[in-house]
């Protein structure tokens, strides 16, 4: 599976759904749940923390504990990654950081997605589940 922006986001800035998103993260940290993100979601992260007035010492410490999650896989994409996620862009009818992402979980094989994005149901060959749906596995 791969985890979407939200789902760190929900806890980094104390939304509404973080007790359950927190709880995912954390089977994720101890290694109990193995899953994928990507360098280019953990830039969208920093990137709305820094729009709402995150200070850099606790961005740095979200990005620095991120290091420590046993069971986070973290992709990069490549130069040549993000010239096909363009070309893909256009089927998509998506922006850059959703066809990414899907680019990303088709090249690995991956066929969920944990996210409360619904644009992602619109993607074929892919399943989009919520925290709590993994949790009850």
């Amino acid at each position: 599976m791969l985890v979407d922006a939200n789902i760190f986001l929900e806890v980094e800035l104390g939304r509404s759904r973080s007790k359950e998103c927190e709880e995912f993260l954390t089977k994720i940290m101890r290694g109990e749940i193995k899953a994928f993100t990507t360098d280019v979601i953990l830039d969208s992260i920093a990137f709305v923390m820094e729009r709402e007035g995150v200070k850099p010492a606790k961005l740095r410490k979200f990005l620095e504990s991120v290091l420590f999650y046993e069971g986070l896989t973290i992709y990069s994409l490549n130069l040549m990654d993000k010239i096909i996620t363009t070309a893909l862009m256009e089927d998509t009818k998506l922006d850059f950081d959703y066809t990414s992402t899907y680019f990303t979980m088709k090249s690995l094989g991956i066929k969920e997605i944990v996210s409360f994005d619904k644009d992602f149901d619109k993607l074929p060959g892919i399943k989009r589940v919520e925290p709590k749906d993994v949790l009850r596995k």
